[in-house]
C-alpha cells in the first residue's frame, strides 16, 4: 500500500480546485469529489496489480483521474476490458458503502444526495465515448475484437473527436469546469492523434519481440502489417507459402537498419 501511495501525483490546478472549495466553505464537497476520483483510479490499480502490471504513477486532475502502466499494447483484450471497467466496479461499491452508512443513520442524507450526485456524474463522465476515457477505451476495445488494431485505433478517434463535439456543444452554456474539461480533453486526442503512427510501430515491435497469449489464428492474402489484430496470430499465405507474421515483422525490424 505504501508503494501505491508513492504513486500518486495531484495536478497542481487540482491543488487550486481544493483551495477554492476549502476557501468557500465546500469542505464536504471536495472531500467526496476527491474520494470518488480516487477509488475509481484504485480500481484500476487493483485489476493491474492482478496482472502483475507496474503502476507508474496515478495523476488526479479535478475531474477524474489517469493512471500510467507499462503494460503492452498487445495486453489480451479480456484483461484490458477488466482494467479499464475496474474504476466503474470500484465506483458501485463505493456507492454500496454510501448506502449501507445512509442506512444505518452513520451519514446524513444532504450528504448521501451529495455523494449520489457526485458519484453518478463522474460515472457518466468517464463513461462518454472519447478518449482518454474509460469509455472510450472501452469501446476501443470492442471494436478491437473485429477490426485490426490500426483500423480500431482511427475509428475510435473519429468517434471521440465527435462525441468532444457534442460534449461541448450540450455544456456550452455550464461552468467553467466544463471548459477545463473539454480543453483536456481536446488536447490529449490531439495527442493520442498525432502518436497513432508511433502507437502503431510500438504495437508491431512488440509482437516481433514477445511471444504472446494469442486466443485465434487467421490466414491472410495480403503481405501487410496493417490486417495484425489484438488477441489474433496471423499467417499470410503468397505462392502456396505460409508466412508466420515474425517473418514479415523480421523485414520490417531488420537490426541493420535500426541497429
Amino acid at each position: 500500500m505504501k508503494t501505491i501511495l508513492t504513486k500518486f501525483k495531484i495536478k497542481n490546478i487540482t491543488y487550486l480546485m481544493i483551495l477554492t472549495f476549502l476557501l468557500t466553505g465546500y469542505i464536504k464537497n471536495i472531500c467526496l469529489i476527491l474520494a470518488i476520483i480516487i477509488f475509481h483510479e484504485l480500481g484500476h490499480v487493483y485489476y493491474l496489480r492482478k496482472y502483475e502490471y507496474e503502476i507508474e504513477s496515478i495523476t488526479i486532475y479535478p475531474f477524474g483521474g489517469l493512471t500510467k502502466t507499462n503494460k503492452l499494447l498487445n495486453t489480451p483484450i479480456k484483461e484490458d476490458l477488466r482494467i479499464y471497467f475496474g474504476g466503474v466496479f470500484f465506483q458501485i461499491i463505493l456507492y454500496l458503502i454510501f448506502l449501507l452508512l445512509y442506512k444505518l443513520n452513520i451519514i446524513y442524507g444532504s450528504t448521501f444526495n451529495m455523494f449520489l450526485l457526485y458519484n453518478s456524474s463522474i460515472l457518466l463522465f468517464n463513461l462518454l465515448p472519447i478518449r482518454p476515457l474509460d469509455g472510450g477505451e472501452l469501446l476501443k476495445l470492442l471494436f478491437e475484437k473485429k477490426l485490426t488494431f490500426q483500423k480500431a485505433y482511427h475509428v475510435m478517434n473519429y468517434i471521440s473527436f465527435i462525441g468532444l463535439g457534442l460534449f461541448l456543444i450540450f455544456n456550452y452554456q455550464t461552468n467553467l469546469n466544463a471548459y477545463l474539461v473539454g480543453s483536456y480533453l481536446l488536447v490529449k486526442l490531439i495527442e493520442i492523434y498525432q502518436k497513432q503512427p508511433y502507437t502503431f510501430h510500438k504495437f508491431l515491435l512488440e509482437r516481433f519481440l514477445y511471444v504472446l497469449p494469442y486466443q485465434k489464428i487467421e490466414h491472410n492474402d495480403l503481405l501487410t502489417p496493417t490486417v495484425l489484430k489484438k488477441d489474433t496470430l496471423h499467417f499470410f499465405k503468397k505462392n502456396n507459402r505460409y508466412y508466420h507474421e515474425k517473418e514479415i515483422l523480421a523485414k520490417k525490424f531488420d537490426r541493420n537498419t535500426y541497429f
